[in-house]
């Protein structure tokens, strides 16, 4: 990367820049309005490939020309030469321009200290959120007082701990330390001061014809588009900010109005408004199903979903393979059985996470001590081939069915793909086995479960081979697979595996054949998300134009767990909150959790039945693992509430609609549990989900709202977001004692009105809510 960067630099330092003016020009019929493009901290090659089709002729940045880097298809620049936060860079074709808002990174060099005394036969370390919990990508040097070393960090607070001489410890001469989310804490350094005042941008108000919106900086910078198409120059200011509608939008059944803004202080909230034949939308009614902004996502996991056809159940009949790691006959008939039950469609969901329905092998691998057990693969991550279905799930037509099904309930569907590994009897890897990255490191010991350290190459399991997509004929064959899938099955995207440790290139690769053979050529959007464990940086990394479109959003999901099933403050998860809107923006389309299947249920540690500090595969190999307290259940519906509230696209894993209890894999696996099969208290929790995901997909402020605020206290926090005329205030309480809110309206407070019942006064245009002990409250005006 370091070389990277000096090629580009020195190349930069070569190239001459000169003016030039705007052209006129039509709006182009792109409906998909192009992503903020992240830039890096200081050298950038755009791949123009990204945002267009066929050959550029210039591309104009800031009103500043660029050359092209070796062909029209890439252009090098050094964003350090802009003074803006945003940038606007136009890519003519033909006379014609694509206009792509590129941000600015707003890191800055910072100097990181251990205040230790010299000892020159140590050796000191820093591992933590800023470089991947990886020691060995941060060793730090004496110098003069202090062990130190330069990072490239952005405003924030970031968990670590020193490393000295291979022992994790806190740092002692830092007195401030956050909980870790596991039953621990860390040390945390602070970037920033955070006391900047913040820009804030509101829709206020629309026409038929104009839309106008608020800003609380007059001398801000604002940026207006129409979907590919910069038309800031068409704002006209005064006490409010108003931009007529372009007359091409009543063309387009769906289109886009989009605000960003900056000044000195930083970048605001952005705006993004939906318009239906050139109208602004107010229903999710008129938004197809490929507005992913709209969605709620259910993750589906097949084996133990439902059993529609007993006849494919084959569990292996190795007898060291316990039921719990068998397979336990879920299958695409038994998917088929709830969508004509119409399981989701009365549970308000409208898209169908699967979990891998690619042939796996048939054996049993693996090993578990006490009690003992060998698995198969019921899971699907264990592939032998490439386009082949797992007849323990179904066939050929059975998919097609399914996705028939899916498409006619209006739903969308994503499989689970894997693309950073194989099964060792894969005939792939067994022809080739070169293809594989190296199972042995320079130093003798085996490149396992390396998840920082070697991310890249390193391999899940012994029988596991990671497969080296820098290989080109290896980065084909998958990538075509992938394509394979949508083109023959009509599938609306993927979940990707363990997306981190699969490198850049061949997201690259992936995304621009499906802009070949299916964007372009079907009119087919796809989404892609990916599965990445790390600080927000890394998770961003992938989620850019000519990448993915998003990764689940551990990190806020941890603080939430941290929060909601445990006694953290609510400051913690507001920080997450606002970092996470910060770097991924107020509209993204981001993945965030109820749970998932490699982790302990939600409700099993919010009712204390499974401990943070304990290894919960353990406890969910040894002993029978509950709900425990009762007040699990409110406080899943609390996580659910926050879920619904929050930007982004709330994914429910089976089962948690009702709360499932269970410990970790397997045992957060078991078999889904339908109607009579549960208990009341379940049957009231997949009530309250019901109602909370009837109550998002009701208001386009849950949708497309603007971030207004997020207010926490120790125990409390309130999210508000608006549209236009529509607000949505959610308010928790994670205490055990009643709490008051008190929140301040503008205009007629007597419009809003609560959704559960808690109690709510409103004197003076203030209304107080009395939110009961570790509940919650969602008011709607």
């Amino acid at each position: 990367m370091k070389n990277y960067k000096i090629l580009l630099l020195s190349l930069l330092s070569l190239l001459l820049f000169s003016c030039e003016d705007d052209m006129q020009m039509e709006i182009l019929d792109f409906e998909k309005p192009i992503i903020v493009q992240q830039l890096d901290f200081e050298a950038n090659m755009l791949d123009l490939e990204s945002f267009v089709d066929g050959d550029v002729d210039s591309v104009l940045i800031n009103g500043v020309k660029g050359d092209f880097y070796m062909d029209n298809t890439k252009l090098i620049f050094h964003a350090g030469f802009y003074s803006e936060k945003y940038l606007v860079a136009k890519i003519y074709q033909n006379g014609e321009s694509t206009d792509v808002v590129l941000r600015k990174s707003d890191k800055r060099y910072v100097l990181f200290s251990y205040s230790a005394k010299y000892d020159k036969n140590k050796k000191y370390q820093v591992a933590g959120d800023f470089n991947g919990w990886a020691p060995t990508n941060t060793n730090l040097q004496w110098h003069d007082t202090a062990y130190q070393a330069v990072m490239e960090l952005t405003s924030g607070k970031y968990q670590y701990q020193i490393v000295e001489d291979g022992e994790w410890k806190l740092d002692e001469y830092n007195p401030i330390t956050a909980p870790n989310n596991q039953g621990g804490v860390n040390s945390v350094f602070v970037v920033g001061s955070g006391n900047e005042a913040k820009l804030q941008l509101s829709t206020e108000s629309y026409t038929d014809n104009n839309i106008s919106f608020s800003i609380n900086d007059t001398n801000a910078n604002i940026i207006v588009m129409f979907n590919n198409k910069d038309i800031s120059s068409e704002l006209k200011k005064g006490d409010m900010l108003n931009i007529n509608i372009p007359e091409i939008a009543k063309q387009y059944e769906l289109s886009y109005i989009r605000v960003f803004a900056f000044n000195a202080n930083g970048i605001a909230n952005d705006l993004m408004i939906p318009l239906v034949y050139g109208k602004v939308s107010t229903s999710i009614t008129e938004l197809p199903r490929t507005a992913w902004q709209t969605n709620i996502l259910y993750n589906v996991f097949v084996d133990r979903f439902f059993d529609g056809n007993p006849e494919n159940n084959n569990p292996l009949p190795d007898s060291i393979v316990l039921p719990a790691a068998n397979y336990n006959g879920g299958d695409m008939e038994g998917i088929m059985d709830k969508i004509d039950a119409d399981y989701f469609s009365e549970l308000g969901v409208n898209s169908l996470w699967l979990s891998p329905l690619v042939k796996n092998v048939e054996g049993a691998y693996g090993y578990w001590p006490d009690p003992k057990t060998k698995f198969s693969a019921y899971h699907g991550y264990w592939p032998v081939s490439f386009t082949q279905i797992n007849p323990h799930f179904g066939d050929s037509d059975d998919l097609h069915n399914l996705v028939a099904a899916v498409h006619n309930d209006d739903m969308n569907i994503l499989l689970d793909f894997v693309a950073n590994h194989v099964h060792q009897d894969h005939p792939f890897i067994k022809a080739h086995p070169e293809y594989a990255t190296e199972l042995h490191l320079p130093d003798g010991t085996l490149n396992l479960e390396r998840w920082d350290e070697y991310r890249l190459t390193t391999w899940f399991d012994k029988f596991l081979p990671s497969l080296n997509l820098e290989n080109e004929k290896v980065s084909k064959t998958v990538a075509d697979s992938a394509t394979w899938w949508i083109t023959e099955y009509d599938i609306d995207g993927f979940r990707h595996d363990a997306a981190k440790h699969v490198p850049l290139s061949f997201w690259k690769r992936l995304t621009r054949e499906i802009r070949d053979k299916v964007v372009l050529k079907n009119d087919k959007q796809v989404y892609q998300l990916g599965e990445t464990y790390g600080n927000s940086e890394l998770i961003g990394s992938y989620v850019n134009n000519g990448m993915l479109n998003a990764q689940f959003d551990f990190n806020v999901y941890d603080a939430a767990v941290g929060v909601f099933a445990g006694d953290n403050s609510m400051n913690t998860l507001a920080e997450r909150l606002e970092e996470s809107l910060n770097v991924y923006g107020s509209h993204n389309v981001m993945a965030y959790i109820t749970g998932n299947q490699d982790r302990g249920r939600f409700i099993s540690y919010a009712g204390g039945d499974l401990k943070f500090d304990e290894d919960a595969k353990e406890a969910g190999w040894t002993r029978k693992i509950g709900v425990g307290d009762d007040v699990g259940y409110l406080k899943l519906q609390q996580l659910m509430a926050f879920n619904m509230s929050i930007p982004g696209i709330p994914v429910i894993y089976y089962g948690d609609e009702f709360g499932m209890a269970g410990g970790n894999d397997p045992d957060c696996r078991r078999m889904m549990r339908f109607d009579n099969q549960l208990t009341e208290k379940e049957k009231i929790n997949l009530e309250v989900t019901k109602i909370l995901i009837a109550i998002r997909k009701s208001n386009m402020a849950l949708l497309y709202g603007d971030v207004v605020s997020i207010t926490p206290n120790n125990s409390t926090l309130i999210i508000h977001r608006k549209y236009f005329d529509n607000e949505v205030y959610s308010v928790f309480n994670t205490s055990d004692q009643e709490q008051q809110v008190n929140i301040s309206i503008k205009g007629n407070a007597k419009k809003y009105k609560t959704s559960f019942g808690n109690k709510m006064t409103v004197k003076n245009n203030v209304l107080t809510i009395t939110i009961a002990p570790n509940s919650f409250e969602i008011i709607i005006k």
